[in-house]
């Protein structure tokens, strides 16, 4: 065997057994975007690799395994299991003191969005949805419902760059959960009152962390599934 090929074979045999042992330690892990759940940040089918070397800060998205399997995640995503994997933005840490007030997440009291590209829903009236650019209009029936009896109203999904865009043509009116039945904080008090837009103030006890969506009214965050457990975190988005 020629010199050159010999050292190919074996470079190559190094880099996948620094691959292989990367996977099993969880050093180097990749992962697919199956959702929505963190759009605009996180796209459906974007790649991007975790690791479990870096240290987890609020703000940096987190993989973490959930063995909570609560009856809207049954009810949704048949084929989801306890101890599925979740990607989420790691909002509250341990100690923390927590609060959704109108949508808008604080935590110790400081706004925690003001900063943040989120997708958040909005109603508009039905008829300035044709003032929209098409490359803007909603691309499913989820990001775009109508809403009243006469249909003369529409819920849409904006983030902060397509808000700034529209907001002085259109009225977006930001559009609050009220419903206390599809199931935020079940967990927590089975008779809460507590919706996905208003909840709080709550502390994170030693030991958990809070994660939510970016996309806030199309993620089964923390609200849905309880505190994350510190042992359950798996690792840091790298590339993001």
């Amino acid at each position: 065997m020629k010199k050159s090929l010999r050292i190919l074979l074996i470079c190559f045999a190094i880099i996948l057994a620094a691959w292989v042992i990367a996977r099993l330690t969880g050093a180097l892990q990749p992962y697919k975007i199956a959702t929505p759940a963190n759009e605009p940040s996180l796209k459906v089918g974007q790649y991007f690799w975790v690791s479990n070397l870096k240290d987890y800060s609020r703000g940096s998205f987190i993989t973490y395994t959930n063995k909570r399997l609560d009856s809207l995640i049954a009810t949704f995503m048949e084929n989801n299991k306890p101890g599925a994997h979740y990607i989420y933005r790691l909002c509250g840490i341990p100690g923390d003191v927590i609060e959704m007030k109108n949508g808008v997440f604080f935590v110790n009291g400081q706004n925690f969005d003001e900063e943040l590209n989120l997708n958040n829903q909005f109603k508009l009236s039905a008829k300035d949805i044709d003032m929209i650019d098409e490359e803007d209009k909603p691309r499913n029936d989820y990001d775009m419902q109508y809403y009243g009896q006469n249909r003369d109203s529409v819920i849409v999904n904006l983030d902060k760059l397509l808000l700034k865009k529209y907001q002085s043509k259109i009225k977006c009116t930001p559009y609050i959960r009220t419903d206390t039945v599809r199931g935020p904080f079940k967990w927590l008090d089975k008779n809460t009152t507590w919706t996905d837009d208003n909840f709080g103030p709550l502390k994170i006890p030693a030991g958990n962390y809070f994660g939510l969506g970016d996309s806030r009214h199309n993620a089964l965050d923390s609200r849905y599934t309880g505190f994350i457990k510190k042992e359950d975190i798996k690792g840091v988005v790298l590339n993001k």
